[in-house]
């Protein structure tokens, strides 16, 4: 009776055990670039609780080392969650290996494999320069396409624009212009503007820069809004649009008012244009080679007279020949415009 109770006590106190068993396979995460650094999860465990867990990195074959990654070759020294791919594990895949213990015991259980890992793209490098897109005017908005680039992932960009001359040299940055956007200002007219982008990653940075926009001009006024004829220039082209003559007949010793009206071929009326009025023929009508500027309304003003030398014979009308030029331009080119008008006789 007494050993019956003694066996009766040792089962009494026996527990089963329950070593680690693995439900779920550890994960790594990461890209997988050499430089780039993996991290593995535990995956899932049952088992007697608590477990502590210790890790290995396995170096694979392009197939993953087989099942479960039989055919893996540990990597020395590699211990910890964390593992910095290397360029040894360039044309490889890696996996992890998690060790789970309890107070029952161990075991082991390997991860899925990696993509196979890539050589480091290096520093960001550009390959297409930056462009620039937008109408060169005031009040116009650039935008800048960062253009083509290289580098091991992942770059991040940044913009600077940059003021130049009109040849695209001598540049300076544009204070506050680091968007990838930039509103043209009434201080850019007359220059040309580049955007620089730096391209930055964790292995280094680089920058380039665009070709230079066109020479920024003047916002372009309203259609029918008066500009200064310093504003006008090829293509662009002066156009005598308007004449009037008050009377609407020339006589003999008579006296006679002529209006005329300079526009631009963009619809702008034009101040400060010289115009010019002759009588055809020559000295019948005085004064001669009359020239006046236009005024803020686009109009020139003349008050001519019939000379003694006005002939009434042949004809019922009397020509003038009109021309509108900018100051400084030859007469026959540029800008220049001309018209022949014609007024009753009589």
């Amino acid at each position: 009776m007494i050993a019956t109770a003694l066996v009766a006590a040792a089962g009494g106190s026996a527990r089963s055990q329950s070593p680690p068993k693995n439900n779920g396979q550890p994960v790594v995460s990461g890209a997988a670039v050499q430089g780039s650094t993996l991290t593995t999860s535990n995956g899932n465990w049952s088992g007697t609780p608590p477990f502590t867990y210790r890790y290995r990195w396995l170096r694979c074959d392009t197939s993953g080392g087989g099942v479960n990654g039989v055919n893996c070759a540990n990597i020395p020294g590699e211990t910890r969650k964390t593992y910095v791919l290397t360029g040894a594990d360039v044309g490889h895949r890696i996996r992890s290996r998690v060790i789970a213990t309890n107070t029952d015991g161990t075991a082991s259980f390997n991860s899925n494999p990696t993509s196979v890992v890539k050589a480091n793209a290096g520093p960001p490098k550009n390959t297409q320069p930056p462009t620039i897109s937008g109408t060169p005017a005031e009040n116009n908005t650039l935008t800048a396409n960062k253009g083509s680039w290289t580098g091991a992932p992942s770059i991040s960009y940044t913009y600077q624009w940059r003021r130049c001359d009109t040849n695209g040299g001598s540049c300076s940055s544009v204070s506050g212009a680091t968007a990838s956007t930039y509103l043209l200002k009434s201080v850019d007219v007359g220059t040309t503007l580049r955007v620089q982008v730096t391209g930055k990653n964790g292995q280094g940075s680089a920058t380039a820069t665009s070709a230079p926009t066109a020479v920024i001009t003047k916002a372009s006024p309203a259609p029918g809004a008066v500009i200064s004829i310093n504003d006008v220039s090829l293509p662009n082209r002066l156009i005598i649009d308007q004449y009037s003559f008050q009377p609407n007949r020339l006589r003999k010793h008579g006296r006679l008012s002529v209006r005329i009206h300079v526009s631009d071929s963009r619809n702008h009326s034009v101040q400060g244009a010289l115009v010019f009025i002759e009588g055809v023929p020559l000295g019948q009508v005085l004064p001669s080679h009359a020239e006046q500027p236009t005024g803020p309304d686009g109009y020139a003003s003349f008050n001519l007279r019939a000379s003694s030398r006005l002939q009434f014979r042949g004809s019922n009308r009397f020509a003038f020949f009109l021309r509108a030029r900018k100051a400084g331009e030859n007469p026959l080119g540029g800008v220049t415009a001309r018209r022949l008008v014609a007024v009753r006789l009589g």
